[in-house]
């Protein structure tokens, strides 16, 4: 098991929105896959001023086990929108993503979705557009960890 720390989360993160920024710039709304994206989409929209800000819930994992996909609260994207960043902490299996982004394209045929995540497993179905580490491990985030200490 690895701990990831905030300090790593918030280097990552700077390095995570630098990328995302330099190839489609801010983008028109952010959807967080909650509850792991939560912490990334909040910091990530204070940087970019953006307050168009929604989750989608996405249940997969009891405990450390992966079982069937559930999507609830998929979010209303207003008329006009190009550019929506999804964003969650990482990406394992890929399946819950395929879903995911598969969901919001038919409700929103018009909008390009974007895909982010710290972590994103090589060999996973789905790869997200925007990543930044390899995951070597079980990862307890700090936000698991921290508020249980």
């Amino acid at each position: 098991m690895k701990y990831y720390s905030y300090e790593e989360f918030l280097e990552d993160l700077k390095d995570l929105y630098n990328k995302i920024d330099s190839k489609i710039g801010k983008p028109d709304a952010m959807i967080a896959i909650a509850r792991g994206g939560l912490t990334m989409a909040h910091l990530l929209s204070l940087r970019w001023d953006l307050r168009e800000v929604y989750t989608l819930n996405a249940i997969s994992y009891q405990g450390d086990k992966q079982g069937d996909l559930i999507i609830k609260n998929i979010p209303n994207i207003p008329k006009g929108f190009s550019k929506v960043l999804i964003v969650d902490e990482i990406v394992d299996s890929g399946k819950s993503l395929i879903q995911i982004v598969k969901t919001l394209k038919e409700l929103n045929p018009s909008v390009e979705f974007y895909t982010s995540a710290i972590f994103q497993k090589s060999t996973a179905v789905f790869q997200a557009d925007f990543s930044l580490r390899e995951p070597e491990s079980w990862i307890d985030f700090f936000w698991e960890k921290d508020m249980f200490e």
